[in-house]
């Protein structure tokens, strides 16, 4: 398996020779957009508690910004013709909404009492691990909107891990130090897996499997 910064150079590097065309554009953009989606779904579970804590202005916002860059994405990209790519997507990004999917209650495979530590944990392992900004390419025209909008996330991203980490410190939980510690790291083992298939692709000439080294 490649190391992060050899995929983030081959992907930095494709990038480079083809510019930020429209398969480049979809392909960042359905990884990137699922990510911010998942963690829309997370914080909305949190949104609709009748109880109000401290934590919720955080919560609050965070939900929104979420929102809001999901459909930012969907704005500024510009979408391939290529219909194979939504196809392929779908299927690189399914690992996270799988994740998703296991931490809710009552349906998720976690015990009770770690299901929502979990939900947060993989929450922060978004903001913390799918980072964008390092494959984009010296000389790219910096007023592109899709270049914008990606940098203009990866500044947000910075300011809400921050909330993510007060979060994952103060949430009210029955779990000891090192359980909570053990989800950080699977969550983030998740995402890292996902976001490096992810980074394969992004580097992969037309016609080259995602799963090649």
């Amino acid at each position: 398996m490649n190391s992060p910064l050899a995929l983030y150079d081959r992907a930095r590097s494709a990038i480079a020779t083809r510019g930020f065309d429209s398969d480049t554009q979809t392909k960042i953009a359905l990884f990137l957009g699922a990510a911010k989606n998942v963690n829309a779904a997370i914080l909305a579970a949190v949104e609709l508690q009748p109880l109000v804590t401290v934590a919720y202005p955080f919560i609050h916002g965070q939900y929104f910004r979420e929102l809001e860059f999901a459909s930012l994405l969907a704005r500024v990209t510009r979408w391939s013709a290529n219909a194979a790519l939504y196809g392929e997507g779908a299927s690189i990004v399914a690992p996270l909404w799988a994740e998703w999917w296991r931490t809710q209650v009552p349906v998720g495979a976690l015990p009770g009492a770690e299901a929502p530590y979990a939900a947060l944990a993989l929450g922060h392992a978004l903001l913390a691990r799918v980072r964008l900004a390092p494959v984009i390419a010296d000389g790219v025209d910096d007023l592109e909107p899709f270049v914008v909008a990606i940098r203009r996330i990866e500044r947000e991203n910075g300011r809400m891990i921050q909330a993510q980490i007060r979060l994952l410190k103060e949430a009210p939980s029955p779990l000891t130090l090192e359980q909570r510690e053990g989800l950080i790291e699977a969550e983030q083992a998740a995402v890292d897996t996902a976001f490096e298939l992810f980074l394969r692709w992004l580097a992969a000439d037309d016609g080259v499997s995602a799963n090649s080294s």
